[in-house]
């Protein structure tokens, strides 16, 4: 079942049947005795680090996962791809500023980087089946889409991001302009102030409208309540996807009085979530030609909307146009 995947780097590493993990680091030690514990019997050679520069030098590893808090990714996916990893698998969202993300990008590109994004949702069969169904156009151009995030961790960096860019992914062109209203308290939230995702205080929730290039209208919304769940409505000209990570529907109508549902069952994938990424990657690095499910740009179309969120609030709830200058 799809539910019994991996669902962390190093567990995807381990169920590949090309890699293995060399070497862990982190600033924490019992984080890296805990690791230890987890997996010493699957790696007994681990070496562990508490700086990751020197890990780099020594190890010099074919792919780099960084899984750190979400403000502290930009300079060690720099320093890996300056030190010369062919291959770096990032947690998202990328960054937390666009310079950051900018400077990631530029990096990578110049020095012949893989860099994938881990917004985990491209490598489901589900979400993947969606996306097929839209491109399809079986239910016509997209009209609207409706995305809902409820939880005592709805944070926009945090989680709202995964649905952010499942917006970006099925509109499938650019947004243009948006306005929206943060979580009461962060009037002053105009960029980045969070712990790195530890803290659902310091990343706000969010309302917002997002007005697509082609006319497609984005409704995002997100609440932190104990009541958990997120889904997306994407209604096209002739029908209706549903989709959570509980199930998929379409619907179709006969009339404003008949309405047809059915389910979507997608076909199961080898390997998918994050084993879905390393597998990309492994086949990169072999070689094949591999479009990545979520290249570093993509992964910015995600983070530009929020800091475009953050500064359409602290300006009074106005309009902001895209691309930010």
């Amino acid at each position: 079942p799809l539910h019994r995947m991996p669902r962390s780097h190093a567990a995807a590493y381990n169920a590949h049947p090309d890699t293995k993990v060399v070497a862990v680091c982190d600033l924490r030690s019992e984080v890296l005795k805990d690791f230890e514990k987890t997996w010493s019997d699957v790696w007994p050679d681990l070496k562990y680090y508490s700086n990751y520069q020197l890990m780099l030098e020594e190890i010099k590893p074919d792919i780099l996962s960084v899984v750190t808090p979400d403000n502290a990714h930009a300079d060690i996916v720099i320093d890996g791809s300056n030190s010369g990893v062919p291959a770096i698998l990032c947690e998202k969202p990328i960054a937390t500023t666009l310079p950051e993300a900018d400077l990631m990008i530029h990096t990578c590109e110049k020095n012949g980087t893989i860099l994938s994004i881990e917004h985990t949702r491209r490598w489901d069969p589900s979400f993947v089946g969606a996306q097929r169904i839209i491109q399809s156009e079986e239910l016509g151009p997209i009209r609207s889409i409706v995305g809902e995030m409820f939880s005592p961790r709805a944070m926009l960096f945090r989680n709202g991001i995964h649905l952010i860019d499942l917006f970006n992914l099925y509109a499938d062109v650019p947004a243009k302009w948006l306005f929206c209203e943060l979580e009461s308290g962060f009037d002053t939230f105009h960029q980045y102030g969070g712990d790195g995702g530890r803290s659902p205080e310091s990343d706000p929730f969010a309302s917002a409208y997002i007005h697509y290039e082609n006319g497609i209208r984005g409704f995002f919304n997100s609440y932190k309540m104990a009541f958990p769940g997120w889904q997306m409505q994407i209604t096209c000209e002739n029908g209706r996807l549903q989709l959570s990570d509980r199930n998929m529907k379409i619907i179709r109508a006969s009339s404003h009085y008949q309405w047809e549902e059915s389910d979507v069952v997608t076909e199961p994938h080898m390997y998918t979530h994050q084993l879905g990424a390393v597998a990309e990657l492994v086949n990169a690095l072999k070689g094949e030609d591999v479009s990545l499910s979520c290249p570093p740009r993509e992964a910015r179309k995600a983070l530009e909307l929020i800091i475009a969120m953050l500064k359409s609030h602290s300006e009074g709830n106005r309009r902001v146009d895209l691309p930010l200058g």
